[in-house]
């Protein structure tokens, strides 16, 4: 097979093992920075085509045919990478995720209310309009408050209020500047901890607790929270499952947070990382991730 992977850094270790993985099954890969494509309509065939331009210098050129597109981009290049997506499945190419499953994830408002359409518990969490007042939107949450823009990453955007006050500056601040932002009920009784399960296909091929760092209430690798092996019992692994194929994800990273009420999905992760959660679980879920790809795509031929 012929694949692409859609990222702007090559040198991080997802995209290292993947394109590893892809080359010990005899496959070959490009990894192009989608923010670097131009795409092209045309009335006359090719009626899709897009170009690639290495450097501000370089000629661009028409891209080959691919067989798979395994997207890995960041929240800051969503809009271009999903329009990538979009001209590639025009033309009925497989896409690991498809666009319409991205944006759903990456929209944490809108992977929220799927979520809760679909019956998956999660922790009370609200959405207020610009017009409506700060302070009525923390008391229909209370406090302590987690404020999160709706488009973060890695930790990156999510805010822990102490007090309602707090909650309140922080919220008309933001929606000042506007920034979408919701607001989470915090779950004191996990104690800075959660759990990502990794999704591929129809089951969770690994799973890890995370725990902050030093009181920290975000377990984010990338916030310097630590990881260890964890065995989730079958329910908690169907829980996952449902919640990426919700949002029609083929591959999600999918946190969980144990509550008093129950089990809880935190969010659901498009592109997530696998650093963390190979060297933890010392399985090859990049490799697993590359068999998928073959899979889908000899069931499509």
């Amino acid at each position: 097979m012929k694949l692409l992977m859609l990222c702007r850094e090559p040198r991080l270790y997802s995209c290292r093992r993947l394109k590893e993985a892809a080359q010990e099954s005899g496959h070959q890969m490009d990894i192009l920075d989608p923010n670097r494509c131009l795409l092209k309509l045309a009335q006359n065939s090719p009626h899709f085509q897009l170009y690639y331009q290495h450097n501000a210098d370089a000629e661009p050129y028409v891209l080959p045919q691919y067989d798979a597109v395994i997207p890995r981009f960041g929240s800051a290049s969503t809009q271009m990478g999903c329009a990538v997506l979009r001209h590639f499945a025009a033309q009925n190419v497989l896409c690991l995720n498809d666009e319409t499953a991205f944006l759903n994830a990456r929209d944490k408002w809108r992977s929220l209310q799927l979520l809760a359409t679909a019956g998956i518990a999660l922790p009370p969490s609200a959405l207020s309009g610009c017009e409506f007042q700060a302070t009525q939107a923390v008391n229909r949450i209370g406090s302590p408050t987690i404020l999160k823009t709706l488009n973060g990453a890695q930790g990156i955007g999510v805010i822990l209020a102490d007090k309602a006050q707090s909650a309140v500056s922080i919220l008309e601040t933001l929606t000042h500047t506007n920034v979408p932002v919701l607001l989470q009920d915090f779950i004191a009784e996990a104690n800075g901890t959660d759990f990502r399960c990794f999704v591929v296909g129809e089951q969770v091929v690994a799973s890890m607790q995370r725990i902050g760092q030093n009181g920290e209430f975000r377990a984010n690798f990338h916030r310097g929270g630590s990881a260890e092996k964890v065995s989730l019992s079958e329910a908690e692994k169907a829980i996952a499952v449902k919640a990426a194929k919700t949002l029609g994800l083929d591959v999600a990273g999918v946190d969980l947070i144990r509550s008093a009420q129950g089990l809880l999905v935190l969010e659901v992760n498009a592109s997530p990382g696998l650093e963390m959660i190979e060297k933890t679980s010392g399985l090859d879920i990049a490799l697993q991730m590359i068999a998928y790809v073959e899979k889908k795509w000899r069931s499509a031929a």
